[in-house]
């Protein structure tokens, strides 16, 4: 079982459908029962609070679950109340929109009709990527409202995983997998390096990084995991700061042609080092 936190009222569990039957819970009944699903959440959340504290005085009030392979399920849970869920929202809604006011301006658009060639179509990518930008939520300080906290500058800089399996130094064994290489592609180096830098030793896995364009590709090979769980553990917390996740579709040979190798064979463990 894995966990994340992802603010202070909101975690992440990874969990299989064994550890869920090791808890007194049926899937199937899961699905269909209510009660049987709040209290297993419950005990998700009391669980929790042996590996990090987290405000959890108003109980559960929201939760999504979703089906992975392998038997897995990724489980959202949210303590925050409805109403300041909403708040929260529209915080990020007004910083958005003043975002949005400060960087795509009127004269600014009239000043691309006006140019013509390569320099409209660079002036052109530039504006498009600051609309991507906001509408992912990736908002410059001078665009945020004085009155927004910290955390919600940095957003999940903070977030951590914790395997709980390690946490309470049970040993674990390698199931012998033999998942391929998967690639990783980052639009943002800093994304990357945050990435690498939450992840412990045993996450080392041999990784070549290379330069295509504007993406960093990172080539992983994920049969060093020590199981499913872990490989997609790996693989989901890649995605949450930032990366596309996908089957290899770059052999070496083309990344060597068209791409700059940038690290060679353990790439993760040097990016680490970068961001400590």
């Amino acid at each position: 079982m894995y966990y994340w936190k992802l603010d202070e009222e909101t975690i992440r569990c990874l969990i299989n459908k064994n550890e869920i039957k090791t808890m007194g819970f049926d899937v199937q009944q899961l699905l269909n029962d209510n009660d049987q699903m709040h209290s297993f959440l419950d005990a998700i959340v009391k669980n929790s609070e042996n590996y990090f504290d987290w405000h959890t005085e108003n109980g559960v009030q929201n939760y999504v679950a979703r089906s992975l392979p392998a038997d897995q399920y990724l489980i959202t849970i949210s303590c925050t109340l409805q109403d300041e869920a909403i708040d929260r929202d529209l915080d990020q809604i007004k910083r958005m929109t003043s975002a949005l006011n400060a960087k795509i301006t009127d004269d600014r658009i009239s000043e691309i009709y006006a140019l013509s060639g390569e320099e409209k179509e660079k002036a052109f990518e530039s504006l498009s990527k600051d609309l991507h930008n906001v509408c992912m939520g990736k908002i410059d300080d001078e665009s945020i409202d004085e009155g927004a906290t910290q955390q919600q500058k940095t957003g999940r800089a903070d977030e951590k995983m914790i395997d709980t399996d390690e946490a309470d130094q049970k040993q674990s064994s390698p199931s012998g997998i033999t998942l391929p290489v998967r690639q990783l592609s980052f639009r943002e180096f800093s994304g990357l390096l945050s990435f690498c830098a939450l992840l412990d030793k045993r996450m080392f896995l041999p990784s070549t990084l290379y330069k295509d364009q504007e993406e960093y590709i990172l080539l992983v090979d994920l049969s060093h995991c020590e199981d499913d769980a872990q490989a997609v553990a790996f693989m989901i917390t890649a995605e949450e700061y930032g990366a596309v996740g996908s089957a290899l579709r770059y052999e070496d040979a083309y990344l060597s042609e068209h791409a700059r190798l940038m690290i060679e064979n353990d790439a993760i463990r040097v990016l680490c080092s970068m961001a400590a």
